[in-house]
């Protein structure tokens, strides 16, 4: 193979040369031509061609990275989650990525681990069945590996928590309004999904809490009147609860009206041994009908007597009570509002003994 012999002379140059970017690269070339064809170097052709290429162009040579100045190949790789958290036995699934990348471009392959739960799928990106799983915290690892056994992996976490409990609930007090010195009961209804143990917890703004769960007593002594609030809470042991708010006015209540009393409207006397009355009987039955017109709610009783010197005092007595309510039902009154007692005078009644009383019964009297 021919072969060329080179004499190679060492460029020198001067100290007190200005080396300015500009004469720098002139005086740079010539002097690696001169040193080039004064080396005594036996080549071949191509290392002729490399050398040469190396002498004359060697920045060009560096941009395309020549094996002398090539970078090592590196393999780079981060792991993303969809989500931080799912709920235990949901079937919702959390989906797993990868974002690798290879220096030089080669083709990656894909492997993904866990310690815990189910991997689904294969690639750059799985999904991770986690319905199964206790609570707690796992981790999802992925390894990406090109053909030449360089490789980068990473790892991804979340947590399994418990599901979240639906709670509600809804409370009542009776009274809402009591007296300072009285109880009043508070109750609550609580409903939830899970069927956890529920425990109940009340607070009051005033007066003492007697009981404990979903049935209580608010104790009002010593309260002054006033508004006060009831506030129960409902909790499930793992974060899931609910409250409800109830009033509860305390006040000196007002006595109650006194409780209906009988009136006397007519008292009407008879004819000895007779069912007919005497004269002024029929102003009074006019005013008896004149009441039961104006107030629709009352009823009558119409009370009839006889003596025991009358004839057949018994059966006058009710003959009397008779043509009073014959009377009345005649002239528009419903025989509902009616109600007749007989009975017999003393030996001492005299006058009285012949009398019928009328007596008006107002609405709700027990008679």
């Amino acid at each position: 193979m021919q072969s060329w012999r080179l004499s190679c002379q060492v460029p020198r140059f001067s100290k007190s040369t200005l080396w300015k970017p500009e004469k720098l690269k002139k005086v740079a070339s010539r002097s690696w031509k001169k040193w080039w064809l004064s080396c005594p170097v036996k080549l071949r052709h191509a290392s002729y061609v490399v050398v040469a290429l190396v002498l004359l162009c060697p920045r060009n040579l560096w941009a395309i990275d020549w094996p002398w100045a090539r970078k090592p190949d590196t393999v780079t790789a981060n792991c993303m989650l969809n989500g931080k958290q799912v709920e235990q036995g949901s079937k919702v699934r959390l989906r797993a990525k990868v974002e690798a990348s290879d220096s030089r471009g080669h083709p990656l392959a894909y492997a993904w681990s866990a310690n815990g739960g189910r991997l689904i799928g294969e690639g750059a990106e799985v999904e991770v069945d986690a319905g199964e799983m206790n609570t707690g915290t796992y981790s999802v690892l992925a390894k990406a590996q090109d053909a030449h056994g360089h490789a980068a992996s990473c790892v991804a976490h979340f947590q399994v928590v418990p599901p979240q409990n639906v709670v509600a609930v809804s409370c009542t007090a009776e009274p809402t309004t009591a007296e300072p010195g009285t109880m009043v009961l508070l109750q609550a209804e609580a409903r939830e999904q899970l069927g956890r143990t529920l425990r109940y917890l009340w607070f009051s703004n005033g007066g003492k809490i007697q009981g404990e769960g979903a049935k209580v007593h608010l104790e009002t002594a010593g309260l002054v009147p006033g508004l006060y609030t009831i506030t129960g809470r409902v909790e499930d042991g793992w974060g899931g609860a609910a409250d409800c708010v109830l009033p509860v006015k305390v006040e000196v209540l007002p006595l109650p009206p006194p409780p209906p009393e009988p009136i006397n409207l007519a008292q009407i006397v008879f004819v000895k041994s007779q069912p007919q009355f005497e004269s002024n009987g029929q102003e009074q039955l006019q005013r008896v009908l004149n009441r039961l017109q104006s107030d629709q709610s009352g009823r009558i009783s119409i009370e009839a007597y006889a003596g025991p010197e009358e004839a057949n005092p018994e059966s006058l007595a009710a003959a009397r009570a008779e043509w009073v309510k014959r009377y009345l039902l005649e002239n528009g009154v419903e025989e509902s509002r009616i109600q007749v007692l007989v009975g017999l005078g003393g030996k001492l009644g005299g006058l009285r003994n012949r009398t019928l009383d009328i007596i008006w019964l107002p609405a709700g009297l027990e008679y």
